[in-house]
């Protein structure tokens, strides 16, 4: 055996047993040999990473990077959708249909609602969050395919043991949005070879149709009292087109459009939208104003599906913003989950000209994001795992 293997077994030998004594201390001590601070924590700072996907619900998630607020993580299971109630937050178990409600820190978490559907992935609701209209695969053949259900409920009591009260909406319909400010829906169906457009009340009552088109695969939003958006399906290959309807007259007016990969989100006033396009294997961001038919450069990468503005301060907008964007065809295989991203939560206040970055890595990729009442809580869906996370703004 020559001089150099005996060094380097005997290093070996060494640090095993470096390893043991120290394993021994600390399980002898009650500690752990990872635990922050320790001697292994230092020599080996991998293991103090944290892990998102045992996090337990209603805990604080240490960030890098954030001003003030607190990432909680509030559900471990899925969800699909979730809206701010009065003071607490409600939520779709995706599993099992069940609604939920919890703190905005997760805690004290119940079921308000035992009605069960199966293949839930989708949830629109009221500005109360005492009404939603869910979205779901029925097992019933229709000509060989599944098609999307929709139903719209009131939420009963608040007992755990209270079914959904509600009534189904036509199998024509493929598309709904519902008001910020007022119990109503509207919902696109077709009839006929035309698509309508129908504002109803939660119970498909008193219905209005304010809308007919020859065409009409559209995603429908309603964010503003005054306006409904229409955007046609966004793909990288394809010229996309965002319009307004206003709810009450009906009146059908084009925003934006030859614009491939579109994809768009009106302010609540109806002022501003930011809106983005495919742009050689990225994406570009932009901001648009509404009255002067202008565009103008956004200080940052993010998809609108990622950003929501605010009602009470309606120049504000909040963003989950991408860290890295790899080179792909947006927004198609995002949406088809072939990219995902960890996001950074910014604030971007245009009365100001203000840009903050609120909190860096998340761990999330952040999607359906919605704010309290009094916006002192962003609310949002990682699409990794569809879980419901908060984060405190003030």
């Amino acid at each position: 055996m020559n001089k150099k293997t005996i060094i380097i077994l005997s290093a070996i030998i060494f640090f095993l047993l470096l390893g043991a004594g120290i394993f021994w201390f600390y399980f002898k001590n009650g500690g752990t040999p990872f635990e922050e601070g320790s001697v292994l924590s230092k020599l080996f700072p991998f293991a103090e990473k944290r892990d998102l996907e045992n996090q337990t619900p209603g805990t604080e998630i240490p960030l890098a990077e954030r001003e003030g607020g607190a990432l909680i993580q509030i559900t471990r299971n899925a969800v699909s959708g979730a809206g701010f109630g009065t003071s607490t937050v409600r939520y779709v178990d995706k599993q099992t249909g069940h609604i939920y409600e919890s703190d905005v820190d997760g805690k004290n978490s119940k079921r308000i609602s035992n009605t069960t559907f199966l293949k839930t992935f989708e949830s629109e609701w009221s500005y109360n969050a005492d009404k939603l209209v869910l979205k779901y695969f029925s097992d019933e053949d229709y000509e060989s395919y599944l098609p999307v259900k929709m139903f719209s409920a009131s939420l009963g009591s608040g007992d755990e043991q209270s079914p959904l009260k509600g009534v189904f909406l036509p199998l024509a319909a493929k598309e709904v949005a519902v008001s910020p400010f007022e119990d109503k829906i509207f919902y696109l169906a077709s009839e006929e070879g035309q698509t309508l457009g129908i504002v109803a009340d939660f119970e498909n009552k008193n219905q209005k149709n304010i809308f007919s088109m020859p065409f009409g695969e559209f995603n429908a939003s309603w964010p503003s009292k005054k306006l409904i958006t229409l955007l046609t399906k966004p793909s990288f290959g394809s010229e996309g087109f965002f319009y307004s309807l206003e709810p009450v007259s009906g009146k059908f007016e084009k925003i934006i459009g030859d614009i491939k990969g579109l994809t768009a989100l009106l302010s609540s006033n109806g002022e501003m939208a930011i809106y983005s396009k495919s742009a050689d294997k990225t994406i570009d961001t932009k901001i648009f104003d509404v009255k002067n038919k202008t565009s103008q450069d956004f200080n940052l990468t993010t998809f609108p599906q990622k950003c929501v503005w605010g009602k009470i301060y309606e120049d504000v907008l909040y963003c989950g913003t991408p860290i890295d964007l790899a080179r792909a065809d947006y927004p198609d295989e995002w949406y088809q989950g072939v990219v995902s991203f960890n996001d950074s939560i910014w604030m971007i206040n245009f009365s100001t000209d203000e840009s903050k970055i609120l909190a860096g890595d998340t761990g999330s990729d952040v999607i359906s994001p919605f704010l309290s009442k009094d916006e002192d809580y962003l609310f949002f869906i990682n699409k990794k795992d569809n879980t419901l996370w908060s984060f405190k703004l003030r």
